[in-house]
């Protein structure tokens, strides 16, 4: 069974869009994730499955949404809310194929680990991607839960009885397309050159705020770090003020020590790891490309390596900054639709 882009379906009598797919392989065995999408922009995975046993369903649905919960991979157990889960199943899969905006390419592979509660209702899934890690919780749901339709939503001009466009409409396009680029062109130039934005190039942009320092080399294999000063005093404004700048990009915030802020802080986009630190009553900020950082990959200020290299290896998640990061996130989401932009999904 395989859904399409747009297709319309029901989840408890609520209904959903299908807007992004990721079909994983893990030797002969295919499964599909689609994301879905409700009226109200709440969002959900819907996982399919074929059943072992095909004599009782042919098909196991299971529905998730993403979670900040602390879940430790390398343990077996975890203890969570008072609730106790066990790893039931885990594995590297690859992506066989996707559709949509999902912030994947074929190929790209993870590592899954998916635990069950005690009462087997609730599920936990990881899964671990070289430049990331994605939590979520769910669980298993019947298959009279989930109708699925013939409907595909598409955007498509209304045409007449005959299947013809009407001709007084058609004279109008090109009026309303010369309306349609004087009124929303600023806007769609701004939110296209703000959807491309990495950490680098918002600094570089802001040239009113951040000052560019240096850069630094990693020997090995002669990658670069660009070392910026920023115009706050603390870190937290900081790193503030870089996610609301770039809050669809960033992935992931790490704080490996929360009790001291010698450690500084790290962020993740796709591709970049940013490290947000203090020296001598100045906030500095070093970011590279991901392949930059290794035992290698030096700090402009050598004390603060060590700092630097375990943040970047860290699965601590900053649970202000992550929390801080998603509010970003639905505030740019929702700017952009009460603009008349359109929104955007990851995996």
């Amino acid at each position: 069974m395989n859904l399409k882009k747009g297709q319309v379906l029901y989840v408890d009598n609520i209904k959903y869009t299908v807007v992004n797919m990721v079909e994983y392989k893990e030797d002969t065995w295919l499964w599909q994730e689609y994301e879905i999408r409700a009226d109200n922009y709440t969002y959900k995975w819907l996982t399919v499955e074929e059943n072992e046993n095909k004599q009782v369903e042919y098909y196991i649905y299971s529905s998730y949404y993403s979670t900040n919960m602390n879940i430790d991979i390398n343990e077996i157990e975890q203890t969570i809310e008072n609730t106790k889960y066990e790893l039931y199943e885990k594995g590297r899969a690859v992506v066989n194929n996707y559709f949509g905006d999902a912030d994947v390419d074929k190929y790209e592979s993870c590592e899954y680990f998916d635990y069950i509660s005690e009462d087997k209702k609730t599920i936990l899934s990881v899964e671990k991607w070289e430049d990331e890690i994605e939590k979520s919780i769910g669980s298993k749901i019947e298959k009279e839960r989930v109708q699925i339709t013939e409907e595909i939503v598409k955007n498509s001009r209304q045409t007449n009885e005959f299947g013809s466009y009407n001709q007084k409409q058609t004279k109008l396009i090109p009026l309303c397309i010369i309306l349609m680029l004087i009124i929303f062109l600023p806007i769609t130039i701004s939110i296209f050159y703000n959807s491309n934005n990495s950490i680098e190039k918002y600094l570089q942009k802001e040239t009113s705020k951040y000052t560019y320092v240096t850069s630094v080399t990693n020997n090995v294999n002669n990658k670069k770090a660009k070392v910026y000063k920023s115009p706050f005093s603390t870190i937290d404004e900081t790193v503030k003020d870089i996610i609301d700048g770039i809050p669809d990009k960033i992935t992931d915030t790490i704080d490996s020590n929360p009790n001291t802020e010698d450690d500084g802080i790290g962020l993740h986009t796709k591709k970049e790891f940013a490290y947000i630190y203090k020296e001598k009553s100045e906030i500095y900020i070093q970011v590279s490309s991901k392949e930059y950082v290794n035992n290698s990959g030096t700090m402009y200020h050598s004390r603060y390596h060590s700092y630097y290299y375990n943040t970047f290896l860290s699965t601590r998640r900053s649970s202000t900054y992550s929390n801080y990061a998603s509010s970003a996130r639905q505030k740019s989401i929702n700017s952009r639709t009460s603009s008349g932009g359109g929104t955007s999904s990851g995996k």
